[in-house]
């Protein structure tokens, strides 16, 4: 049935399903909006590992053979066409870093792949062409880098505002409802949603065009840190407990709150493992471009293996890495395969920059390259993003100490204000009713006061408290996993920090939710006409 339906819509339709070709389309264009992120670390990689294994004068060819293996960089494809070019097509390298630069739409790779070209076609040596466009890709990520922090800092304080914002819209609707509860109520709320749900993407969405991409955890399928490895075995509980359990309470009829409080602690314990596990991260990194310009250092100066240049190092200097070193020491000396034991170091840091710089430093040794040098160049491209992202970090500690205060702004104000004016609403019901007691027992002229009187007091009385609920929660919830994706974002990472940012916000939510009313019912109240 299916089937006669699809090709009947396809014959319709000139043989074409309907936005198939727009689906296509933005599958594409966020592909390259991710390959974009990437791509300057990637080049980077790519530069590094090219200027490492020239240290083993290897030729032209074996250069962009061994590169265009590395499919752990995304401009690995694009050498591979290279070679495809040059191998198959017998076009000059020249021509074909020129061909595939002309097809390439990230204009930071075409301007690489361009200079390489020209200066073959220059003849220029390899070696002198890398160890240059190596100083220079360094200066191109710094810079781009350092801009996108920069924007950053604009647009973080934008989001702050746009969502301030939008707070405001939405109680300056909620408090319009309460004075003269329209008749389109529905419309009106759902404008409001939208209006909400259209600021917060769009500043979501311009702060994660603005900042670099900075993978922090390699990701290995399978694989990773202790950390990581309990994050993925609980969130297989975890994960699927927190929806049975918010729509369980959500059909029961208990209070959004409560649900939000539920969820932010059900996330506490991923939250905690994914904030050890990133800061964990960020020191391994620090102290591992100390370790292999020291490793390389004693390797080339003293001629020694791998594992007696271990022995060598001195560990206490490595704060975070010390006991990682000391055990991949321990089993080369028992003998263990050296692959074996450096695939489970790089498995246990956990660390996307560890897994990429070890493997290119092992493979230009294995190449026969110098130690010494290799060292050299892979721990200055180490350390140049190392620094980098201390500076993100600086930025990010500042963002979210501002993000979690304005959090808790906004949804107080949000709350109180809806608390205020139920308060008044019951309130005013009560005025209403007691006006019409006593109007009836009175003189015409005193019913007619107090039927005037309740006319002016009834703005306040269709206040319709079941769907305002429903709003408050809604809106609340938009701005809340909002605030969870900036603050994502600007920190940087690996996706288990949504885990992080979920348990706090989701949590201040719900406890603001269930302590507020409390709080409005202390402090505010009206008196009543019990002497009339």
């Amino acid at each position: 049935m299916f089937e006669s339906f699809t090709e009947d819509i396809r014959e319709k339709s000139g043989g074409k399903l309907p936005f198939k070709d727009s689906w296509a389309n933005l599958k594409a264009f966020f592909a390259q909006v991710s390959e974009n992120k990437r791509m300057g670390s990637d080049i980077l990689f790519t530069v590094t590992y090219m200027a490492s294994i020239i240290t083993a004068d290897i030729s032209r060819p074996e250069i962009f053979a061994f590169t265009a293996t590395r499919k752990e960089y995304i401009t690995s494809k694009y050498i591979a066409k290279v070679e495809t070019f040059v191998k198959r097509w017998n076009y000059n390298y020249a021509r074909a870093l020129e061909m595939v630069a002309e097809r390439t739409k990230n204009p930071i790779l075409s301007s690489m792949l361009t200079r390489y070209g020209n200066s073959i076609g220059s003849g220029v040596p390899d070696n002198e062409f890398l160890v240059l466009e190596l100083s220079t890709v360094r200066i191109v990520y710094r810079n781009h880098f350092e801009q996108g922090i920069e924007m950053l800092k604009k647009w973080g304080d934008a989001y702050i505002a746009l969502m301030l914002s939008a707070t405001i819209v939405s109680i300056i609707i909620m408090v319009s409802i309460a004075i003269y509860a329209p008749d389109n109520l529905d419309s009106t709320l759902n404008t409001s949603y939208l209006l909400t749900l259209g600021i917060a993407v769009f500043g979501i969405g311009t702060m994660y065009h603005a900042i670099p991409g900075d993978q922090k955890c390699h990701e290995l399928p399978g694989q990773g840190s202790y950390e990581q490895r309990m994050i993925r075995k609980m969130e297989r509980f975890i994960v699927p407990t927190v929806l049975i359990t918010s729509v369980l309470l959500l059909i029961g009829g208990f209070s959004a709150g409560l649900i939000y409080l539920v969820i932010g602690i059900l996330l506490a314990p991923l939250g905690i493992f994914a904030i050890i596990d990133d800061t964990n991260i960020i020191g391994r990194d620090a102290d591992f471009s100390v370790f292999i310009r020291s490793l390389g250092t004693i390797m080339g100066g003293k001629g020694l293996t791998v594992t007696y240049a271990l022995a060598e190092i001195d560990i206490k200097t490595l704060k975070v890495l010390s006991e990682f070193i000391q055990s991949v020491y321990s089993k080369l000396n028992l003998g263990l395969d050296e692959n074996m034991v450096w695939e489970r170091f790089i498995d246990e840091s956990g660390s996307n920059l560890i897994s990429k710089y070890l493997n290119i430093f092992r493979d230009s040794i294995k190449l026969g390259g110098n130690p010494s040098e290799v060292a050299r160049v892979v721990s200055s491209s180490m350390l140049e993003q190392t620094l980098l992202r201390e500076k993100r970090e600086m930025l990010a500690t500042g963002f979210i100490v501002l993000l979690i205060p304005m959090h808790i702004a906004m949804v107080a104000i949000f709350v109180f204000l809806y608390q205020i004016l139920l308060t008044m609403s019951h309130a005013v019901t009560a005025v209403m009713a007691s006006f019409d007691q006593v109007s009836s027992a009175m003189s015409s002229s005193t019913a007619s006061m107090g039927g005037s009187m309740s006319g002016m007091v009834n703005i306040f009385v269709n206040f319709p408290e079941d769907k305002m609920g429903t709003y408050i929660a809604i809106v609340l919830l938009i701005i809340t996993v909002a605030n969870i994706m900036a603050g994502k974002i600007v920190k940087g990472g690996a996706n288990y920090l949504y885990y992080a940012f979920g348990s706090i916000l989701f949590s201040l939510t719900g406890i603001l939710l269930i302590v507020t009313p409390f709080i409005v019912e202390m402090l505010f109240q009206i008196p009543t006409f019990e002497g009339l």
